[in-house]
């Protein structure tokens, strides 16, 4: 999942590009995507988030929306530019067979989706709003084009199915 709509840099108060903060619509836009989530009756074992802010609240939204206590884990692979390579290591030691949402930012995000699916970190195979979602199967492997793209859902469409 990609972190909500954000402040300008300075415009919340911030100071850094990590510290901008979830705009009031994209706070009600991840509640909105949360309650889409919970009605297609997805389920994590973990959550993990970036250490930037709007995604650490992005991340919080969901999980209190969920109603569900699912190990929230800071993950500084996850972090604006990490690169994919740092973040596939840090998810071979999820448990086999679990399920993570990771909430992040763009272009990493569709990189990692490119790489796991296509074996390509071309990020311009998918478009990533601010606030999507889409769900990516690694059964398999995460190992470059093993996975599969289950399905991706704008913004829009989440606030569609939230009902």
């Amino acid at each position: 999942m990609r972190h909500g709509i954000a402040h300008d840099l300075g415009a919340d108060g911030s100071r850094s590009d990590a510290e901008r903060a979830l705009t009031d619509e994209g706070r009600a836009n991840t509640l909105a995507a949360a309650r889409a989530m919970a009605r297609l009756g997805l389920d994590f074992d973990a959550i993990w988030t970036s250490p930037f802010a709007r995604a650490r609240q992005t991340a919080d939204i969901v999980a209190e929306a969920l109603k569900k206590t699912p190990v929230t884990r800071e993950a500084p692979e996850l972090a604006l530019g990490a690169g994919t390579e740092r973040l596939i290591g840090a998810l071979t030691r999820l448990e086999r067979g679990a399920s993570a949402l990771l909430v992040g930012h763009e272009p990493d995000l569709s990189r990692l989706v490119a790489f796991l699916v296509w074996g390509s970190l071309s990020a311009d195979r998918i478009a990533f709003k601010k606030g999507g979602l889409c769900h990516v199967n690694c059964q398999l492997a995460l190992r470059p084009g093993y996975a599969s793209l289950r399905w991706l859902l704008t913004p829009k469409q989440l606030r569609l199915l939230a009902g």
